[in-house]
């Protein structure tokens, strides 16, 4: 019984430890860097948004609160082979921060990201993500 526990709470360790170690960041800007995003994702089935760094307009807002930022909650997110979509919400979530709406292609070994990202009451652009 004590060995069954053992294990259990072994693989939860290493389960835990495998999924830190799997993310990648996506960073998508605009032209002159008059906005970017960087969003560091879980690498798992579905969609799981681990942390965001906004900035534009010389304002900074985060998932995790930085000192210096606004903070934001991921109010939802979705992706498929062909899009994304992650919308930024108040701490209160009663709006919508920030929309990001990317679309995605891949053709053979190329890759192109890009789309629109827009902040409420500060602006919209288009922007571009390298591959991560």
């Amino acid at each position: 019984m004590i060995y069954r526990a053992v294990a259990a709470i072994t693989l939860m360790l290493v389960a835990a430890a495998t999924s830190a170690l799997a993310t990648e960041s996506i960073v998508c800007s605009a032209e002159g860097d008059a906005a970017s995003i960087d969003v560091l994702m879980g690498n798992t089935a579905a969609i799981a948004v681990a942390r965001v760094w906004l900035d534009a307009g010389g304002k900074t807002w985060t998932t995790d609160g930085q000192p210096g930022s606004t903070k934001v909650i991921v109010g939802q997110a979705f992706e498929d082979d062909q899009h994304m979509a992650i919308d930024l919400t108040d701490e209160g979530i009663s709006s919508i921060v920030a929309k990001l709406r990317l679309v995605k292609a891949r053709e053979q070994s190329n890759f192109a990201m890009g789309g629109t990202l827009s902040i409420d009451g500060v602006g919209a652009w288009a922007v571009t993500c390298p591959e991560p």
